[in-house]
């Protein structure tokens, strides 16, 4: 920031912990405003969406609030605060950044990309704030995103990560409902590429034609990114999964026995509003039985304007803490087993460079 006449911090809200840091970086960047080493301060992102106009009030610091869809102001709003400008608001339109015609800046290692597929979802869990925040499914159309693949693939990029709040709903909304199995076949035949990855699966949406074409695609790697965040038919009810747990489980049988050497990595949430210890267990049975490659563990966090913010049978947060911290010491044991029966195996790997 030394050189920086105007600073934009970019938020999350997705948890109360990131609203947390979210407002602990805008407050220290409001302070260098303060001490006269910037002239101005935007908020943009998540955070910016949720609070709005409260954050002018809660930091006099602030400049202007822009949401998540606003992301084309952010240039024009920089200009009017150096200007001597009035605050500014502009939370109307939540989303992301869909337009393939804008210029790319890479902030990656050069050989490695994300492509936004979509942004937003249809989906109402419980405990997500996500489509208030991104707002509804909108998808990229295909011919669009091959030819942002072409470009960064003539760039030198060879590795795509595909990504967005729910891949596995990408095309519903686009005419003639192209599905992200015809996606993928459609970037699989971009020359260059040598990985394709696909982020933020749903469970719901995936098809036997879907795992087919992830199975015998040449480019997409059998990585299978999909959050389940619970196995007992209770608690995926109460988190509106729209899945029942036998569902889950047959269909994570049918990717791990579809697509060869799939790695699979999962979230859970436990201590969930009514979740009991016979919920909590079913789940520590369930990773015992069927091992994934990767498990990240939430321990729930009560968020306003969510659904199970007012559910009752709330968790104890200390109960919340040594379940998550179990099922991590489980999926630790798990992970040094599985790794140690991989040694002397031979894998591809991609380099991004000598280290320093």
């Amino acid at each position: 920031l030394r050189e920086a006449d105007v600073a934009v911090v970019n938020t999350c809200a997705f948890l109360t912990s990131a609203v947390r840091e979210s407002k602990d970086t805008i407050a220290r960047v409001a302070e260098l405003k303060q001490a006269g080493r910037l002239k101005g301060l935007i908020v943009t992102g998540c955070l910016a969406q949720r609070a709005g106009a409260s954050l002018l009030d809660e930091f006099p610091g602030v400049d202007a609030v822009l949401g998540t869809g606003q992301w084309r102001e952010v240039v024009p709003v920089a200009r009017h605060v150096l200007a001597g400008g009035t605050r500014r608001v502009a939370t109307d339109y939540p989303g992301g950044a869909l337009d393939s015609l804008v210029p790319r800046a890479l902030s990656t290692p050069r050989h490695l990309a994300y492509l936004k597929i979509s942004e937003g979802c249809d989906h109402r869990c419980t405990f997500c704030i996500i489509p208030r925040l991104r707002g509804d499914q909108q998808s990229r159309p295909v011919a669009d995103l091959v030819a942002e693949a072409e470009r960064l693939a003539r760039a030198g990029v060879r590795e795509l990560n595909l990504i967005g709040q729910d891949t596995t709903c990408y095309g519903t909304d686009l005419p003639g409902r192209p599905t992200l199995a015809d996606l993928l076949e459609a970037l699989d035949r971009v020359d260059g590429l040598s990985w394709i990855r696909v982020q933020y699966t749903y469970p719901r949406l995936w098809s036997d034609r879907l795992i087919s074409v992830w199975a015998n695609a040449k480019r997409v790697v059998p990585y299978v990114d999909m959050p389940l965040q619970h196995i007992a038919a209770g608690m995926l009810r109460t988190m509106g999964r729209g899945m029942t747990g036998r569902d889950t489980r047959a269909l994570v049988g049918r990717i791990k026995a579809g697509i060869p050497g799939v790695a699979f990595r999962t979230n859970f949430i436990v201590g969930f509003p009514g979740e009991t210890g016979e919920d909590f267990e079913e789940l520590c049975r369930y990773i015992e039985e069927e091992p994934f490659d990767n498990l990240v563990v939430f321990a729930y966090e009560r968020e306003p304007e969510t659904t199970s913010h007012g559910m009752s049978g709330q968790v104890p947060a200390a109960t919340r803490r040594r379940r998550r911290a179990r099922l991590l010491e489980i999926q630790q044991r798990l992970s040094r087993e599985r790794q140690a029966r991989r040694i002397s195996e031979r894998l591809t790997v991609m380099i991004d460079g000598p280290a320093a």
